[in-house]
């Protein structure tokens, strides 16, 4: 078994590129709520479903400390929480936080849908299922594709991580990524080679792997490892969708997918890796005969 890894040199100036990526999209980290000192100040709405009482209102969890954050009223383990801005804005990424103190973690969002309102009804933008990582001071961040300005989201939580009094969130904030293009999952990511776009690299990647499968492990910047067993056309479309990235052409994210890992009634399961998430990544060569 063979493997391509990124050497120490590699993750330095991976490191520098992200963050001359980062500074040239400003936009993508400039959050879109203010400060809230209220429901209403210093501007949009905050609401909710319901709240505990005055200190844990809706706003609470827009006020930039995420200490008390926002609270269901008690006996509730669901309910919505959620931001209206003055003028519609596209929304395509949002993070969470939650409480900084007592049960953190059974009180926090297991289930729910991230949804926009379009003036009739409720649009769901992002559904999540299972979500238990939760900690304190840490910030779980769950993008989507949208390209729509709405004025009003909300997150709308169907179930809590297991405690029976409440539902809360200590802090949540809307983000715009313009970086994050739709993918169509159905059709391939890797970048047409005949593009005369593409410029060439000067000092081309090592010999792409001619192996039947691989293990290809993902290392993410928040350091979460992500780790697929994929035929070599799947590895080899990840790295040339990740070299023509490395220069600037091709899409932001890369469709794989997760082939025996698919669970339950689904019919294919697919996850997204987003470049600028990437910290390293590892490709270990094997044959099937």
């Amino acid at each position: 078994m063979k493997k391509i890894s990124f050497s120490l040199l590699s993750m330095i100036l991976i490191t520098l590129m992200l963050s001359s990526f980062a500074s040239a999209n400003e936009a993508s980290n400039e959050p879109l709520i203010p400060v809230m000192t209220s429901n209403t100040a210093p501007s949009g709405t905050a609401s909710a479903s319901t709240i505990w009482r005055y200190d844990f209102e809706a706003y609470k969890a827009f006020d930039g400390v995420g200490d008390f954050g926002w609270s269901s009223v008690q006996g509730t383990t669901t309910g919505w929480l959620a931001y209206e801005f003055n003028n519609p804005v596209i929304v395509n990424t949002y993070t969470l936080k939650a409480r900084g103190i007592l049960n953190y973690g059974s009180e926090s969002p297991k289930d729910w849908t991230f949804e926009a309102w379009n003036g009739e009804e409720w649009l769901v933008l992002d559904k999540r299922e299972g979500i238990t990582s939760w900690a304190k001071e840490h910030i779980n961040e769950f993008s989507f594709d949208n390209s729509t300005p709405y004025t009003k989201y909300r997150i709308n939580v169907t179930k809590n991580n297991g405690y029976t009094g409440y539902v809360t969130i200590g802090a949540m904030q809307f983000f715009y990524d313009p970086a994050t293009d739709p993918v169509d999952p159905e059709q391939p990511s890797t970048p047409d080679p005949t593009d005369p776009t593409i410029p060439v690299d000067p000092d081309p990647q090592p010999e792409l792997p001619t192996s039947d499968r691989a293990i290809l492990v993902v290392t993410m910047t928040t350091g979460l490892e992500k780790e697929y067993d994929l035929p070599m056309s799947d590895v080899n479309a990840f790295l040339n969708w990740y070299d023509a990235r490395d220069t600037g052409s091709g899409p932001a994210k890369f469709a794989i997918n997760k082939y025996s890992n698919n669970k339950g009634p689904f019919s294919k399961r697919t996850d997204y890796v987003i470049f600028d998430k990437i910290l390293t990544f590892e490709v270990s060569e094997y044959t099937t005969n």
